[in-house]
């Protein structure tokens, strides 16, 4: 058996140390001596010896040994995988009361991964400890009742239900996502007012899409009076908090010098964050800049603007792949990769893609 023996055993220790202590009875105490015994023998890379000692454990009922077992059978992790196996010792944890195990099997049964999945199943699983005030299996048990599976149906009231209570529990992304309904009017009355607290809560706690969309509501007047002084404030906050949106806004405002002070460094620096996390929008701005230039702002590179349209060619930005397609056209032996991206570029539906393969 060929394994990554000590990221195994680094992740045994933190499962080790994350776990709940059981019971004080005969049986417990045996199951533990054998759960830290497996730990020793595991950290010295006996890792049969080690998991033979868990299974021991975990047939005597002790949670984080089950615990532990499931998620080796799940990813096959110094373990042939079994999915069957990885359920069954999930199910022994969660009897057990180990919390760990109601959040890992809920998200096994739910996963259209999983042989045999049951969605029905991981929610019961989750709502049990939702209902002991868990806020972070409130989150979870509504994400599973928006979703849909097989035959069990989505609840869009029930998630609602649980989304308010881990938002009201001081829960920062199920705050930013019950803002996100009021703002839509999604299973409930569209309300920017209610959407606007919950906004505010969820960027108090560094919810960075928080404070984009406050920034965007400010810029807009969107139900609230229109403040650009407040706007910029939120897209500089969204910024350094990483949201790409907000820094490609931000960017694009230093370089016109709209509603701040023109800044055209700064403003290709934040466009190109956004462009390095992946946003394809960002990419291709950053592609025409370069190819054309920019007033006295941005040098024209065409090497730099061929780089960014492939990055957002790559990520089906149809523009991107057109663009892409007319530089490679001018370029000596482009032509094949050209053809490539305007068979992309056309099969997404881009107009003047298709007009441009009609007459190469």
């Amino acid at each position: 058996m060929t394994i990554d023996t000590s990221r195994f055993a680094r992740a045994f220790v933190m499962g080790f140390i994350l776990c709940f202590s059981l019971g004080v009875n005969a049986d417990s105490r045996t199951a533990q001596k054998w759960f830290d015994q497996a730990s020793t023998l595991i950290k010295q890379n006996k890792l049969d010896q080690g998991i033979s000692l868990l299974k021991k454990a975990a047939s005597r009922g002790h949670g984080s040994a089950a615990f532990e077992l499931a998620g080796l059978y799940e990813v096959g992790l110094a373990i042939e995988q079994d999915f069957s196996e990885a359920k069954k010792y999930y199910e022994i944890s969660v009897r057990q009361g180990h919390r760990d195990a109601h959040f890992n099997l809920a998200l096994f049964l739910s996963s259209p991964m999983t042989p045999n999945n049951d969605l029905k199943r991981a929610r019961e699983v989750v709502a049990v400890i939702a209902d002991q005030g868990d806020v972070e299996a409130q989150f979870l048990l509504s994400t599973l009742m928006r979703s849909k599976m097989q035959n069990v149906s989505a609840r869009p009231g029930k998630a609602f239900y649980w989304l308010q209570h881990a938002a009201n529990s001081g829960h920062g992304k199920a705050q930013f996502q019950l803002a996100t309904q009021y703002m839509k009017g999604e299973h409930v009355s569209r309300s920017t007012k209610t959407a606007l607290k919950w906004f505010k809560r969820a960027a108090m706690q560094n919810i960075p899409e928080a404070h984009y969309n406050l920034a965007v509501m400010y810029e807009k007047g969107d139900g609230l009076p229109m403040s650009m002084a407040k706007s910029i404030d939120w897209y500089q906050s969204a910024s350094k908090l990483g949201n790409a949106d907000a820094q490609q806004n931000l960017g694009i405002k230093y370089l016109s010098g709209e509603y701040v002070e023109s800044m055209p460094k700064r403003g290709i620096q934040l466009l190109t964050s956004a462009a390095d996390s992946g946003s394809r929008n960002s990419q291709l701005l950053l592609g025409k800049l370069y190819q054309a230039g920019f007033k006295d702002s941005v040098r024209k590179n065409l090497a730099k603007a061929e780089k960014w349209y492939l990055l957002a060619a790559r990520q089906g930005k149809t523009e991107a792949q057109y663009q892409l397609a007319l530089m490679l056209l001018d370029k000596e032996n482009g032509a094949d990769e050209a053809k490539f991206w305007i068979r992309r570029a056309v099969a997404a539906g881009h107009v003047k893609a298709t007009q441009l393969q009609a007459n190469l």
